[in-house]
């Protein structure tokens, strides 16, 4: 990263906001060209929702309310109570597998029905209304689609082991999804704005396919002063997932970059760091295995303030970035024109706000039940 940027980065990653400068946020100063892409969204890493727990989280000019009951059972819903409106998500409760409205005590049991009053009479015949919601690769995703039609595709899985979290950053900012997946295949900006070296990078999108993938090496990435290969998997308008297989069968290098639409021409961005040891290197087994993941934890830490600087380079472009639709590109750039012709799959006209999926469940949600 340039000297001058640093800076810059730092008062970004302490503030979430840029005030270092006088340059306005993208949203400031243009309006909003392109309207919120359908398709899954990360809302949270997984550690966020701990059982019993709920939060609300925006996403495309609304609010969902997310929460996990006793017996883990993931659910997003509406904020709204059918009863008399109160904000399910400010004072409400997780009670066993039920969620409860702080305003008058209604309970709605995991398939969103009313099923008690705080009066001990018999409850209304009223539902919650409740969003496809999936949990895949240490991240809960919610669908969106501008129709409110159901999921169309499913978040690909990776081998990960779920029993260890991510160590994750949430960033508000300016910009558009399209703009942060757009990183993956704009390759001139890895040895410009990030300093890699050596860098070998290849892989289209393939039209009508919802993920991508790409493959690379590149010097003086995260893992400084060694050649690292990893793969990037790009999923809709939504995630960038990277992987590193460690030499020698050591272990995963796992880097999450999430784009989440929250308003109109602002993001959520969240960053996640996880290594996965198999075990130490230089311990034999019976040594090494048992702390394999409280050093992966703690390593996990370290690579992700270490990535936190890296990436707020580029968080810092987003938020003051203007979306050019016709761009003059230049060799060397990467697959940036074949990559926004394929991200048009996800855009529906008109726009529209977070609305119910149809009364049918479908599979492809892979909701928990």
């Amino acid at each position: 990263m340039k000297p001058h940027i640093k800076p810059l980065v730092k008062q970004l990653l302490g503030a979430r906001e840029v005030s270092l400068h006088r340059a306005e946020p993208a949203d400031v100063l243009h309006a909003p060209t392109r309207p919120y892409p359908n398709g899954w969204f990360c809302v949270a890493f997984s550690d966020e929702l701990r059982t019993g727990s709920l939060t609300t989280r925006r996403l495309a000019g609304a609010e969902v309310v997310l929460y996990r009951t006793a017996k883990g059972v993931l659910r997003a819903v509406r904020p709204q109570c059918p009863h008399l409106g109160a904000h399910l998500g400010v004072g409400g409760s997780v009670e066993g597998e039920d969620l409860v409205c702080p305003f008058h005590r209604f309970a709605f049991d995991p398939s969103g029905t009313c099923v008690r009053t705080g009066y001990d009479q018999p409850p209304p015949k009223a539902s919650l209304t409740q969003y496809p919601v999936c949990e895949a690769n240490g991240s809960v995703y919610v669908w969106w689609h501008a129709l409110g039609a159901p999921p169309q595709w499913e978040v690909p899985l990776f081998p990960m082991d779920e029993r260890q979290p991510f160590s994750h950053g949430t960033y508000d900012i300016a910009g558009h999804p399209q703009d942060v997946m757009e990183n993956a295949f704009d390759w001139g900006h890895l040895p410009a704005l990030h300093g890699l070296k050596e860098v070998d990078i290849e892989g289209q999108p393939v039209t009508g396919e919802p993920v991508s993938t790409v493959t690379a090496t590149a010097r003086n990435t995260m893992m400084r002063g060694f050649h690292q290969s990893y793969t990037l998997t790009v999923i809709g308008l939504a995630t960038i997932a990277a992987r590193t297989v460690l030499p020698a069968g050591a272990g995963n290098l796992y880097v999450m970059l999430h784009a989440t639409p929250t308003g109109p021409g602002r993001m959520q961005v969240r960053f996640g760091t996880k290594l996965e040891l198999r075990g130490v290197p230089g311990v034999p087994d019976w040594l090494g295995r048992p702390a394999a993941m409280p050093l992966a934890r703690l390593l996990s830490e370290v690579l992700q303030r270490v990535g936190s600087v890296d990436t707020g380079a580029d968080l810092l472009m987003w938020h003051h970035q203007e979306h050019v639709e016709r761009p003059r590109l230049a060799k060397g750039d990467g697959p940036i024109g074949r990559y926004r012709q394929w991200a048009q799959q996800f855009y529906t006209q008109p726009p529209g706000d977070l609305l119910p999926p149809p009364p049918e469940r479908s599979d492809a949600s892979r909701s928990q039940d």
